[in-house]
């Protein structure tokens, strides 16, 4: 159903989730994640509050293996289910029902997690693993990127494609990087895309408003408005 990596940068404490899936709009149901916090990813037969309710324990101290203890505990669809946690301090923990549909199952490593279900087999979540930690000098984007890409290339889903999606977190309450594919024939290169288009306007991006520093780049701010308003004006004027 599902193929998905949660995973945290210790170079820069982000935390993110890539998901893949025969599905309509994995990427808007298996990511969770909080910055400072953890990310989780709920899958298969999935039960979102174990991602809302995962969070929540993460950030009241427990550990990932910890949470996820409770959050199984808690599920009667548990056989169901399939959860990946990572913490922030880069434990990880994850779970597979015994009622996934095959091929189902979990790899896991230094700040990962490679998950996945109704898989082609388990070279999809071991070539994912490899892509995830062959590169390790990339930022967390490009290298859940380069995992899902991988997963596909694999075999991936064996019903098919349908969506995909990456959500990372790094230190504000809102998304670092939040890109989604809902519904699209080969949605893992059409993700690639997407991706593209965010990393060449990233460097704008820096100047979002932050807690600890409302407008960090104003002048970058101002000077963005200008050459949009001048370039309306110029555009009026050419008519």
């Amino acid at each position: 159903m599902t193929f998905s990596i949660v995973a945290r940068c210790p170079r820069t404490g982000a935390l993110g989730v890539a998901t893949s899936s025969k599905a309509l709009s994995a990427g808007g149901g298996v990511p969770h994640g909080r910055a400072g916090v953890g990310a989780i990813a709920s899958q298969a037969f999935s039960n979102p509050y174990l991602g809302i309710d995962g969070l929540a324990l993460l950030e009241q101290g427990l550990p990932a293996e910890r949470a996820l203890e409770r959050l199984i505990e808690s599920d009667r669809g548990r056989d169901l289910r399939q959860l990946a946690i990572v913490d922030k301090d880069s434990r990880v923990a994850a779970y597979t029902g015994e009622r996934c549909i095959d091929w189902a199952g979990h790899v896991s490593g230094g700040g990962y997690v490679c998950l996945g279900n109704i898989l082609t087999g388990e070279d999809v979540v071991k070539a994912m693993a490899t892509a995830f930690e062959r590169s390790v000098d990339e930022d967390l984007p490009e290298r859940l990127m380069r995992t899902l890409e991988a997963g596909q290339d694999a075999g991936g889903d064996r019903r098919g494609r349908q969506s995909a999606g990456i959500r990372v977190v790094q230190t504000e309450e809102y998304p670092y990087c939040d890109l989604r594919v809902d519904d699209h024939p080969d949605p893992v290169p059409e993700l690639r895309r997407v991706l593209a288009i965010w990393q060449r306007d990233e460097p704008l991006l820096q100047a979002e408003p932050r807690r600890d520093d409302f407008t960090p780049h104003w002048e970058a701010v101002v000077r963005t408005r200008d050459i949009i308003e001048e370039s309306l004006q110029e555009d009026a004027a050419a008519r």
